[in-house]
């Protein structure tokens, strides 16, 4: 193996966030290894040291090196960055198994909840390699554009694992991108999924031109619906209040480089899901999410109004006026401190 091979960080996926963390983890580190599932992403990366389709404009650095062979990528990088798609992040782990050893280091970059078991992706992690002790999750608001053009960004490493997380931390930490560390492992994956969802509402708000004190609103009651779930479930009040949750919450409830907020918009111009889906060239997790969140609601007992009303847009042929007219026509709200204080003091 070569001196190269030996220092290397394999990124696997190579999308736009995929392509930032990639720009990101070679300034410090030597040697950075992308995976492409794409055969043009490679040969246009080889070519131009540019992501053309997914993160255009971005000059990527020569020690950025991309490969199609995921195995390769694999069996020389003993920490990997996975930042593939959340639905079929558990196919990767069973097609790798054969490569991956005990000395892998994992750290999930991507953000939603499995719709066939609702597993989040530490626990894909857990149930197909027998433990989570070697996965950390990045998670916060961090557009991808914004991190490969060295914007100042704010985000978070969680692992159970303390030495892991400092690792994590050395590798990616810098003065423009501020990493904090958390013990949550749960409560940030919760965060980040759930946001996604909130952002296609907020999105489907801005579309109808709803207004700055709707959008608001929905923020903040969508933060309410993110912590009962989370809380319920196993995470720290604290953390959704934090860069998982109400950092990234407000940034792609708010910002028009999301994925999810624009798929929101374009659903309240008329165009149908169905049509939206079956055009992207890119992944907007919120809708896949929306399926997993309407079952855990469901099981844990939880009301997620916000949530419940997009997925009914999404699958369900809700149309958003009348969604509005649903949520609008809810019961008269009791006090606000309620929902908080059955955070507080669970039940």
């Amino acid at each position: 193996m070569s001196k190269a091979n030996q220092d290397s960080i394999g990124v696997i996926g190579a999308g736009a966030w995929g392509t930032a963390l990639s720009c990101l983890l070679v300034e410090k580190n030597p040697f950075v290894q992308l995976w492409a599932f794409e055969e043009q992403t490679v040969k246009d990366i080889n070519g131009n040291r540019e992501n053309n389709v997914f993160l255009p404009g971005i000059q990527i650095p020569e020690t950025v090196q991309p490969f199609l062979e995921i195995k390769k990528v694999v069996q020389d990088c003993k920490i990997l960055v996975v930042v593939t798609p959340v639905q079929k992040t558990r196919f990767l782990i069973q097609k790798l198994k054969t490569v991956l050893t005990p000395e892998h280091r994992f750290v999930l970059a991507g953000k939603g909840i499995e719709i066939s078991s609702s597993c989040l992706l530490s626990e894909m992690f857990e149930e197909e390699l027998g433990t989570s002790e070697n996965v950390a999750i990045l998670s916060g608001p961090t557009f991808a554009l914004e991190v490969a053009q060295k914007k100042p960004t704010a985000a978070v490493v969680a692992s159970s694992n303390a030495k892991l997380v400092k690792l994590v931390q050395d590798l990616m930490h810098s003065p423009r991108f501020r990493l904090y560390r958390s013990n949550d492992v749960k409560g940030v994956q919760l965060a980040g999924a759930v946001k996604n969802v909130l952002a296609i509402a907020a999105g489907i708000a801005e579309g109808m031109q709803l207004g700055l004190n709707a959008r608001a609103a929905l923020i903040c009651r969508g933060l309410a619906e993110m912590t009962r779930l989370g809380v319920k479930m196993g995470g720290q009040p604290e953390t959704f209040s934090g860069m998982a949750g109400l950092g990234d919450l407000i940034l792609t409830g708010t910002g028009s480089l999301s994925r999810n907020h624009e798929l929101g918009v374009r659903i309240s111009q008329g165009i149908s899901p169905e049509d939206l889906f079956k055009n992207q060239l890119t992944v907007t997790e919120g809708a896949a999410t929306s399926i997993s969140l309407q079952k855990l609601s469901r099981d844990h007992q939880m009301e997620m109004p916000i949530c419940e009303a997009v997925y009914q847009i999404l699958h369900q042929g809700l149309a958003p006026r009348d969604a509005l007219i649903q949520l609008l026509e809810r019961q008269i709200p009791e006090s606000e401190m309620r929902d908080w204080n059955q955070i507080s003091s669970p039940t």
